[in-house]
């Protein structure tokens, strides 16, 4: 919800006398009246709707757009005709005097100070609405445009998906299965790899003096298998407790969250307006990414697995961290780089502000996602940003 306030523009209600002075050519009022006007019609009708279950776009919307894009226009016209042109002063004492009508001077500078009332009164409380636009601690609100863009780039949890599904389904997954998981696994070269790549993140992490980092011990013969696997189960319980975005432990999920797929232990949850909202964009011919902290086998899980079906022929191409981190800018500028497409074009689609910021440093163009769950966002957080709760809320491009 947008609320603006608008200003009266009361500079044209003190025009002098000459007003309804009959020399004034019709034609240039008529003109001069008319010309705001189709201004703001072109401006109105000029962008497309983004789908067909969002028909409501009021025009108060617009005009905040307006105010913010042309904040400058308070009827600068009247003011610039009464400065260069001064003729119009003494016309007060000339419409005292009938005998002086007809002279030369007062009958020229007579048009121009005419035409103050018509365009100013009418139309400046619209072209130039003055009121700050005021962000709204309930509703998701709409502070700047959609530019037009070809490649869209979502984020998964809080964006596409439920944060209840990753915290209530996958996660506990991992934990309640993870025992079972590593002993029926143990030998083969996957897991072997696997355990190798979080054993060298461990023994970085204590390098680095990350505070409850558990080292996992390699198998030997002083060592049993039983050892290595508790050191296992430790260091993953202790990263997901802290929530760790790191690319060794998302690895590990997605290698046991294949599984819970594969047998129908696990279907992947999506906001009902997702669908919709891809239609629309591949109909369109714009390409979708995806870029998550989880690994890219484990979004291609998610969506392959899903409670639709199979969507990954929605995507041209997955991200996850081992192209950086969502929080820094570079992540998006590789990624751009790697599409081949001007950051300007690209819309990125996250429910956490730091990302959101991250990707604004790299030129992209953002929509924050207020879900169910999310966590909340302050004043601070809305200001500057597009906030929505679907993605049938995001504006169409301008």
């Amino acid at each position: 919800m947008v609320l603006t306030r608008s200003r009266s523009n009361n500079q044209g209600n003190t025009a002098p006398a000459p007003v309804p002075k009959p020399t004034a050519p019709a034609t240039k009022r008529k003109a001069s009246a008319s010309a705001a006007p189709v201004s703001k019609v072109t401006k109105t009708d000029s962008t497309p709707d983004i789908a067909a279950a969002k028909e409501t776009q009021p025009a108060p919307a617009e005009a905040a757009v307006l105010s913010a894009v042309e904040p400058a226009q308070t009827a600068p016209a009247p003011i610039t005709a009464l400065t260069d042109a001064p003729a119009p002063i003494p016309a007060p004492a000339a419409a005292t005097e009938p005998t002086k009508v007809p002279s030369p001077p007062p009958a020229i500078a007579a048009p121009e100070a005419s035409t103050i009332p018509a365009p100013v009164s009418v139309e400046a409380p619209i072209i130039a609405a003055a009121g700050p636009v005021i962000a709204s601690s309930e509703d998701p609100t709409v502070h700047h445009v959609i530019h037009p863009f070809d490649v869209v780039v979502s984020d998964i949890e809080g964006t596409t998906t439920p944060i209840v599904f990753v915290k209530e389904n996958l996660f506990p997954y991992v934990t309640s299965k993870l025992a079972d998981f590593l002993q029926r696994n143990w030998s083969s070269e996957e897991m072997k790899s696997a355990v190798e790549a979080l054993r060298v993140q461990a023994d970085k992490d204590v390098a680095d003096g990350i505070a409850n980092a558990i080292t996992i011990a390699t198998e030997s013969d002083e060592v049993t298998a039983e050892k290595v696997q508790q050191d296992v189960i430790a260091t993953i319980g202790w990263q997901m407790k802290i929530d760790r975005k790191i690319g060794a432990l998302k690895a590990f999920q997605g290698y046991m969250w294949r599984e819970g797929y594969a047998n129908g232990d696990l279907k992947g949850a999506l906001y009902a307006d997702v669908i919709p909202a891809f239609d629309h964009w591949k109909a369109e011919g714009k390409k979708l990414y995806i870029y998550s902290s989880g690994s890219i086998p484990a979004q291609k899980l998610l969506f392959g697995y899903s409670e639709k079906g199979d969507l990954l022929h929605y995507f041209a191409g997955h991200y996850d961290t081992t192209i950086g981190l969502k929080v820094q800018a570079e992540s998006y500028t590789k990624i751009a780089a790697d599409i081949g497409v001007t950051p300007a074009r690209i819309l990125f689609l996250s429910d956490n502000i730091q990302e959101i910021v991250a990707a604004k440093k790299a030129g992209f163009q953002t929509v924050v996602t207020d879900r169910p769950g999310n966590a909340p966002l302050s004043a601070e957080e809305r200001e500057g940003n597009i906030v929505v709760k679907s993605f049938l809320e995001i504006p169409k491009p301008q």
